[in-house]
């Protein structure tokens, strides 16, 4: 066994070789989530992307993420592992076992997202974590998004558990949960596949200290951290000292949500503020900290310095306040299912608060937030059952300097393939198109809108569940910006008055879904009129809407003679 000697730690001086390391800790968090996206059953997994998987130490601190997954849940996965520690105390714990829980205060925030965490072991010592977390296909309650009272209603709540004990899995558990999902194929090789993961990167690990010669990850961990740390005080340094605020509004099952945000910077330490924002909703809007927190210090990271690897070290600096009993701090067991109607529009009310004093660094609200996942089932003419997920993207906001795009933002999940759907259910699409004068005007045109039109083509009425919150609050542009255009969702050509909860799309029935455009950037005024050009070429927009937007005509900009 070979010792960790001040020589065997001289790698940590050498900026070069600490590059290096920390490459290969990422590289393996990536082989990691290769696995857990090669194995998966559900398409949330393979194809959305709705997954992490992260390198931790000892004491649950975040090493390192892959670039691919899920960026905020590197907020959530250290403190489900301390929370797993106080019901697991390190000592207890053994080679082989792994935990589990999805209880949304321990967890990312709703009973969907599930957590499997492993303990690494080398030479019988604990010397790291890895863990994955991952929405499941289906986790039971009642499939009516947002409707709910409580959580009890929502689905199967896992406290923290032991999902496997000395490499054996906890069956009595596996058979209990898997009783009560719609789609236990799928739930059951999610969470083989998320093992997997965990054990091929707890592989990868053990082999880069055995290259190292390290008996302990701490050391490296503490480097890492710290000179994290440092470059994100220096960000924080830069920006005035002050108190910066702002709020938005979201639609909600019934009513409105109001988002205070108070931003707050004091040399090199930012307090992030919800004081004055709505008291907790009686719907499943409600924001668990946990969420709140990790979808606050990510967009806040993303203003200060987006290329700073993703580790614990970012986030010392930043603190998340809320209320409790506010619908960014909810209790349980308030209804939480679509607890990212709050934290996907963090980003919103910060980069408001902050446009005036970081001009040059904000982006519009983003059309893609809240993220949106319909949820469908029902039964094939043969009897055969299905519930999938469609996740669709609208625009985002207008970049730094650049326009917006069709992508996901805060999330980075991708849209589900169109050809997925229709292999793995009776949906047809009619149209899958991009929506012309849909993205926010300004100098930096927010990212367009996407529409489909999907029909159900069994013999059975399928259940359609959604939550759309931006009929009445579009993606907002920022510094004069225009807002994106809003949602739009019709059955058989008649628009939802309220596009939320559970729909019955009887056979032949066709479904209308517009996802919303990103907000712009600068007055529209400011455009360059080959950018415009552009536009109308691309089909962003139309003539109409650069005459109405930008006050150009086709004819001026091409040159061309009326």
């Amino acid at each position: 066994m070979t010792s960790s000697t001040p020589e065997n730690l001289r790698f940590l001086d050498d900026p070069i070789s600490l590059r290096i390391t920390w490459d290969r800790l990422v590289s393996i968090s990536e082989e990691a989530a290769a696995t857990l996206v090669n194995m998966a059953f559900s398409s949330i997994i393979r194809e959305v992307g709705d997954y992490s998987c992260l390198l931790m130490d000892a004491e649950g601190n975040s090493l390192a993420q892959p670039k691919t997954s899920v960026p905020v849940f590197i907020g959530t996965l250290p403190a489900t592992v301390r929370h797993l520690l106080a019901k697991f105390p390190a000592e207890t714990l053994k080679p082989g076992d792994s935990l589990i829980t999805n209880d949304p205060w321990l967890g990312t925030g709703h009973l969907n997202d599930v957590t499997v965490v492993t303990p690494v072991f080398r030479h019988g010592r604990l010397v790291a974590f890895t863990g994955s977390a991952a929405h499941m296909s289906d986790i039971g309650g009642s499939l009516n998004m947002g409707s709910s009272r409580d959580m009890f209603e929502e689905g199967f709540l896992i406290p923290p558990s032991k999902l496997a004990m000395g490499g054996e899995l906890n069956q009595q558990l596996l058979d209990l949960f898997l009783a009560n999902v719609r789609s236990p194929d799928q739930v059951e090789g999610d969470l083989h596949a998320m093992l997997a993961a965990n054990q091929i990167g707890a592989q990868g690990l053990l082999g880069l200290m055995d290259d190292l010669g390290l008996v302990s990850v701490t050391p490296l961990a503490q480097k890492i951290h710290a000179l994290t740390e440092n470059a994100m005080r220096k960000a924080i340094e830069a920006v005035p000292d002050g108190r910066y605020e702002a709020a938005v509004n979201i639609g909600d099952y019934e009513g409105e949500i109001h988002l205070q945000v108070a931003v707050i910077v004091n040399g090199s330490d930012i307090v992030i503020d919800y004081t004055g924002s709505s008291a907790e909703s009686l719907f499943g809007s409600n924001c668990p900290m946990s969420f709140t927190y990790a979808y606050s210090v990510y967009p806040l990271k993303c203003l200060l310095e987006p290329h700073l690897p993703n580790n614990e070290g970012c986030f010392k600096s930043i603190t998340v306040t809320a209320p409790e009993g506010s619908i960014a701090n909810a209790r349980p067991p308030c209804a939480v299912e679509m607890r990212n109607r709050v934290g996907h529009m963090a980003h919103a009310a910060i980069f408001s608060a902050l446009a005036e004093i970081m001009p040059e660094r904000v982006m519009g609200h983003s059309g893609s937030a809240p993220v949106t996942c319909d949820v469908f089932a029902g039964q094939f003419d043969d009897g055969r059952r299905f519930v999938e997920s469609l996740c669709v993207n609208g625009g985002t906001g207008a970049r730094p300097a650049a326009d917006g795009i069709v992508t996901g933002f805060p999330g980075n999940m991708s849209s589900t393939p169109v050809e997925l759907i229709e292999s793995a259910t009776p949906l047809l699409f009619l149209e899958k198109a991009i929506v012309p004068d849909s993205g926010g005007a300004g100098r930096y045109r927010g990212g367009v809108a996407q529409r489909m039109v999907i029909r159900n083509t069994s013999q059975y009425p399928l259940s359609h569940s959604m939550f759309y919150s931006r009929q009445k609050h579009p993606a907002e542009g920022v510094l004069g910006g225009k807002a994106g255009s809003p949602n739009y969702v019709a059955i058989n050509g008649r628009p939802l008055a309220r596009p939320v909860g559970r729909h019955d799309v009887l056979p032949g029935d066709e479904v209308t879904i517009q996802m919303p455009g990103g907000g712009g950037k600068m007055p529209a005024g400011e455009r360059d009129p080959q950018a415009i050009l552009f536009d109308l070429q691309e089909g962003y927009i139309t003539q109409e809407g650069a005459r109405r937007d930008y006050g150009a005509d086709i004819n001026d900009l091409t040159g061309s003679k009326a």
